[in-house]
């Protein structure tokens, strides 16, 4: 059990470790984040995503280019968002909550925009 102690810190530095994701990823992340949760009360409204949420999403943004590049909002703003929506896990099996979704929403004004406004603009 002591060995257990000492070894998750280090499997949880070298699981962190690595380039970073592109913003393309990052962004696409969100989307698929905030899709899955779309049928929440508040949330789809906000998002107003129409039949097929992500590819709604990632036209508006443009992030299903692999070029994309967050410019308003940063990305460093978009990550630190991002967490609220990590709540229930990094993987996108453990979808966030719809009040994570609607923290997001709310919280983050500024990056919820980015995704909610058409034809918006890294």
């Amino acid at each position: 059990m002591r060995t257990l102690h000492v070894l998750w810190p280090l499997a949880c530095l070298f699981a962190c470790s690595g380039p970073p994701a592109p913003d393309s990823a990052v962004c696409q992340d969100v989307v698929n984040r905030l899709c899955q949760t779309a049928a929440c009360p508040g949330v789809g409204e906000q998002l107003a995503p129409g039949l097929d949420c992500e590819f709604t999403l990632l036209e508006r943004t443009g992030c299903r280019e692999e070029d994309f590049a967050f410019s308003q909002p940063t990305r460093e703003r978009v990550l630190d968002c991002r967490e609220l929506l990590l709540t229930n896990g990094t993987t996108t099996q453990s979808p966030p909550s719809c009040g994570d979704s609607l923290r997001f929403l709310n919280q983050c004004q500024d990056v919820a925009g980015f995704f909610r406004e058409q034809g918006g603009e890294p």
